[in-house]
């Protein structure tokens, strides 16, 4: 493909992205609905037909996000649940990257003790309150954290990948915390963090968006 293609490619994309940025950040109902997705689905698409022939798992995982935001951002009322689920597999897919990419025993070994670990102590805190939303977010986040962690040892050859991740992990614990305060933690309205997380304005989305970019972005640094 013909670079300076590439890079008007690049450019529009990211104008793109910021124009749905804004929308994101500042609007509501309907027009905050149709940005965001629309945001999420240019990513998808950029890594399709630019990034797949160097990172087909990464484009599989964004197609995961695609139906994870379909679930949790177009469907009404949402399905928790479903979306949880998608998003379990777009870091399975990153997961598979990164593996295939060092194969380092070592950090698989530490991520399948990992999310056992978590999911036990989650089954002791939880105790009845445990059900399926709560077994997929623990174990999604397990695996994100751990996809962080092995994304920066592999910092050299690609960064955009790890940083990605980073925002991703900021938006999810923003979004984990607003759950929890719905039922699974004692957040009490009026405190500080609850007034943290639901400020008026979308923390998550600032977050999350450009997570998503840094991430389809990342399928070209292997040019």
């Amino acid at each position: 493909m013909d670079r300076s293609f590439k890079r008007i490619s690049v450019i529009c994309f990211l104008l793109a992205e910021a124009i749905l940025y804004y929308f994101v950040l500042t609007a509501g109902g309907d027009i905050f609905t149709v940005c965001a997705y629309t945001g999420i689905v240019l990513c998808f698409l950029f890594a399709l037909l630019f990034g797949v022939k160097n990172d087909p798992l990464i484009a599989a995982g964004l197609a995961c996000t695609v139906g994870a935001d379909f679930c949790l951002v177009v469907c009404s009322p949402i399905q928790q649940l479903w979306g949880m689920i998608f998003f379990l597999g777009a870091q399975s897919f990153y997961a598979a990257k990164l593996y295939l990419n060092q194969k380092n025993r070592t950090l698989l070994l530490i991520r399948i003790g990992l999310v056992a670990a978590i999911e036990l102590i989650s089954l002791i805190i939880l105790k009845d309150k445990l059900d399926a939303l709560a077994v997929v977010s623990v174990c999604y986040y397990a695996n994100l954290f751990m996809n962080i962690v092995t994304a920066f040892t592999q910092w050299q050859k690609n960064k955009l990948l790890p940083i990605g991740l980073v925002a991703f992990i900021l938006c999810d614990t923003v979004i984990g915390l607003q759950v929890a305060a719905g039922g699974y933690l004692p957040i009490a309205e009026g405190s500080a963090l609850h007034d943290f997380l639901f400020m008026d304005f979308n923390l998550s989305w600032f977050f999350y968006l450009p997570s998503q970019v840094m991430i389809a972005l990342s399928t070209l640094q292997k040019e």
